[in-house]
């Protein structure tokens, strides 16, 4: 059985912090520094989910 689960990571968009490179580059830094660990534990978990669907 497939089963969906959605996951939402509150996260301010980096876009919105400003105009200028130098202003929002901080706020681009956080997002990266956010959403790496997340990705990199995302990732197995994926592999595995897709390994088991995939017949052999």
């Amino acid at each position: 059985m497939n089963k969906r689960r959605l996951i939402h990571w509150s996260i301010r968009g980096p876009a919105a912090a400003d105009d200028h490179d130098q202003a929002s580059h901080p706020a681009f830094r956080y997002v990266t520094a956010e959403t790496a660990p997340r990705i990199r534990r995302l990732l197995p978990v994926l592999a595995r989910a897709t390994n088991r669907e995939i017949p052999p």
